[in-house]
C-alpha cells in the first residue's frame, strides 16, 4: 500500500508541475507579437485551403450532374422503374 501512495504523489507531481510548465510556455507565447512570416504562411495556408475547397466543391457538382443525367437516362429507357 505505501508503494501505490509513493506512485500516486509522484504521478500527481509530475501532472501538476507538467501543466504548470505548460502553462507558461503557453502564456509566454501569447503575449510575443507574431511575425510577418507567421502571418504570410497562415495566408498561404488559408488561400490554399480555400483553393482545395473550391475544387472539391466542383468536383462534386459535377458528380451530382454525371448522376442525375444517369438516373434520367434510366428513365427514359424504363418508364417503369423497373
Amino acid at each position: 500500500m505505501p508503494k501505490r501512495l509513493v506512485w500516486f504523489a509522484a504521478g500527481a507531481g509530475t501532472g501538476m508541475a507538467g501543466s504548470a510548465y505548460l502553462r507558461r510556455k503557453l502564456r509566454q507565447s501569447v503575449r510575443r507579437p507574431p511575425s510577418a512570416a507567421n502571418s504570410y504562411r497562415a495566408g498561404a495556408s488559408l488561400r490554399a485551403a480555400a483553393s482545395e475547397a473550391r475544387a472539391a466543391l466542383a468536383e462534386g457538382t459535377a458528380a451530382a450532374r454525371r448522376y442525375r443525367a444517369e438516373m434520367a437516362r434510366r428513365a427514359l429507357d424504363d418508364p417503369a422503374g423497373r
